[in-house]
């Protein structure tokens, strides 16, 4: 047990010494000093779980990164929608001024791909189903909100449907993330949902899951109008579809898109599980990338994990 806290508390602010793991033990209710601390330390390192930096410090290694996310698997259901609460919270844009911190995706990208990048951006810019054009690019060593971009690669960042619960909440409506789903796409038009992952039974974005399956064809939509997209379905109470009505064509109005559908819990359209909350069905951010992905462009994507100020964000016909 506190060899797992000791993995747990070096994961989260990484190197420390002996002194500061027994700090924060003490602060988590371990009766504990330094000496055990230290007993615990070398066990960990003999198994490899554990290593020493440049200035002596105990860091957690790849291999104890997979002890604990195994430890931790049935306790870390459902956290990704933990990390959207979070990113809602962390995110203060106003839609009527125009700015604040949007909460984003990003896609680290190896440099000798960006001009095919580049193109696949340009062919979506008027893709119907976009939360919105504004793109950013970020070259190496950049700063995103305290994340550095790699060497040798680049970062695209484009903004997520997390929007909509940001938008919502400063409206005093409070979504839930119920599901992510693949909708089947004919001529345009969402015609039918073809799988469905409950945001509570996963460790990580569902979305991310789904992409990375290759299991979209947002490619094929931009050249025929057939394919498949990725969707978010969030609930809210029945009695804020007013609320959220108006919100939605507000945002609409000032350039923000991806609403399928606001749907009252009576209304089968999409044949999503009956409940007796209502539920605004929309396209995930993620296909704003999916293109570059399903071209076979590796991609290290990052999902609501870093808020940046909506003023980076430009369509990509207007970055040189």
């Amino acid at each position: 047990m506190v060899e797992e806290e000791i993995l747990e508390i070096l994961s989260e602010f990484g190197p420390l010494s002996s002194q500061e793991i027994e700090k924060e033990l003490q602060g988590r209710g371990f009766e504990i000093k330094s000496r055990t601390v230290r007993y615990h330390l070398k066990k960990l390192e003999i198994n490899g779980f554990v290593s020493k930096n440049d200035q002596g410090r105990s860091q957690i290694t790849a291999k104890g990164i997979e002890l604990l996310r195994g430890l931790k698997t049935f306790e870390r259901l459902g956290e990704f929608t933990e990390r959207i609460e979070l990113n809602v919270y962390s995110c203060d844009f106003d839609i009527l001024r125009m700015k604040g911190k949007v909460p984003t995706n990003v896609a680290y990208i190896k440099k000798d791909n960006f001009e095919k990048c580049i193109r696949i951006l340009e062919e979506m810019e008027n893709f119907p189903f976009l939360i919105h054009r504004g793109v950013f690019i970020a070259e190496e060593g950049e700063d995103l909100n305290g994340k550095i971009v790699p060497q040798g690669s680049f970062a695209i960042v484009t903004i997520s449907n997390t929007i909509y619960d940001v938008l919502l909440r400063s409206a005093g409506v409070n979504t839930y993330p119920e599901f992510s789903a693949l909708v089947g796409v004919e001529k345009m038009v969402p015609k039918r949902i073809l799988e469905l992952i409950s945001y509570a039974g996963t460790t990580m974005s569902p979305g991310w899951l789904l992409l990375r399956s290759r299991l979209t064809s947002v490619s094929s939509i931009l050249k025929t109008g057939d394919g498949v997209i990725i969707s978010a379905v969030r609930s809210f109470s029945r009695y804020a579809i007013d609320i959220v009505v108006r919100n939605v064509e507000l945002a609409s109005s000032k350039g923000f898109g991806g609403v399928l559908a606001i749907l009252h819990p009576s209304d089968k359209r999409f044949s999503l599980p009956t409940g007796k909350r209502a539920r605004l069905f929309v396209s995930a951010g993620l296909n704003h990338l999916a293109p570059i992905h399903e071209m076979g462009v590796e991609m290290d994507v990052r999902v609501n994990e870093i808020p940046l100020e909506f003023s980076k964000f430009k369509p990509i016909s207007n970055i040189k």
